[in-house]
Parts: structure tokens; sequence; C-alpha cells
């Protein structure tokens, strides 16, 4: 899986010039038909998406080029999440959560959960691309919870991307610089900064 940008008539064109890399070899990807239909919950309501498929020209690895509006393995927006999680470090509960974001108790529960089981990881990883991608940056400010250090992080880091390389959601940054893996259920790291 490559994240892309929200934009299909770009990414197929990048596509079709060779521009898009593996991200298994980082040989040139070359277009190789559509994965399967799916439905993603947004804050307007629901989608269809139809991802575009790719396939390495040196490794012959095929590749699904998912929106950066999405996370791997989830049905929601990464915006309705990562809202959620902005809620939780404000004090409010899942119950409150859910209900406020139209989404079942026991989803939200688990975004809540798997994001806090790896806040460490998620903080430094974040700090390291905010660190990558502005060197002016000393250090992540203490904020008084591993959760809200950990958005902060990420916050910074989207903020230094957008500044770098072009305005883009804070949300859809999150996306791209984990590889869809935000809330990921194997054990396997965040993908490292380039």
């Amino acid at each position: 899986m490559l994240i892309v940008v929200n934009d299909p008539t770009l990414v197929e064109r990048e596509l079709r010039a060779g521009r898009l890399a593996c991200p298994r070899c980082e040989g040139e990807l070359r277009p190789w038909g559509h994965a399967r239909r799916r439905v993603l919950r947004t804050t307007a309501g629901e989608i269809g998406l139809r991802p575009r498929r790719a396939r390495c020209g040196r490794c012959s690895a095929t590749s699904v080029l998912l929106s950066d509006l999405c996370l791997s393995r989830r049905v929601d927006e990464v915006a309705v999440i990562g809202r959620a999680l902005l809620e939780k470090a404000a004090g409010a509960g899942h119950r409150g959560i859910a209900l406020r974001l139209g989404r079942p108790q026991e989803t939200v529960r688990g975004w809540l959960r798997r994001f806090s089981s790896r806040t460490a990881l998620i903080q430094a990883h974040f700090r390291h691309w905010a660190l990558a991608l502005d060197p002016r940056l000393e250090t992540v400010t203490p904020q008084g919870s591993p959760l809200a250090e950990a958005l902060e992080a990420m916050g910074l880091a989207a903020r230094a991307a957008s500044l770098l390389l072009g305005p883009r959601a804070a949300w859809s940054w999150v996306s791209a610089m984990t590889g869809g893996a935000l809330l990921a259920n194997t054990s396997s790291p965040l993908p490292a900064p380039r």
C-alpha cells in the first residue's frame, strides 16, 4: 500500500508518467487495475472509493494507492479519527466522543486504545519527521500527558510539511507520514522519514 494525495487525476498522471516509486524497492510503479470498492465514512457522510492499484516494474509487487484521507484497514476518514484523538486529549471520554461523531462506542474506544498503546512510538516518529522537515525546531514542548505530547509532535510535523512542501490538511499529512499505519493492528514499525 502507498498513501497518495487525494487527487485521482494527479495520481493517475503521476502513475502513467512513472513518477511513483514502489514502497518495497523504489522501482517505478505502473498502472495495474483497481482495488475493491469501499466506503469511507467522513464528517460529511459516506463516500465511495475505488483505489488505483499499481505494479512495480522492478520487483513486480503490486500496491494499492490509498488516498491520504484514509488509514489502512479503517472505514473512517483520518480526520474523523483525529477529531476523536483531540477530544480525548481535551479530557472527553469515548462514549461522549462516539455520540458526537455518530460512531459506535466500541469503534471509538478501539481507536483511543490503539493510539494510547503506541503514544511513545508515535511521538518519536512524528518528532523525527518534525525535526527532519524543520531543522530549526529544537524540541517538542511537554504537554502533560503522553497522548497530548504525541498529538503535539504530529501537529508540528504536519505544520513543517505544509510549510516546506505545500499546504495540505494536517490529518492528510498524518496519514502520509505513517503510510496509513497510524492505528495499524500489527507490530510493524511506522515507516521512517525519507
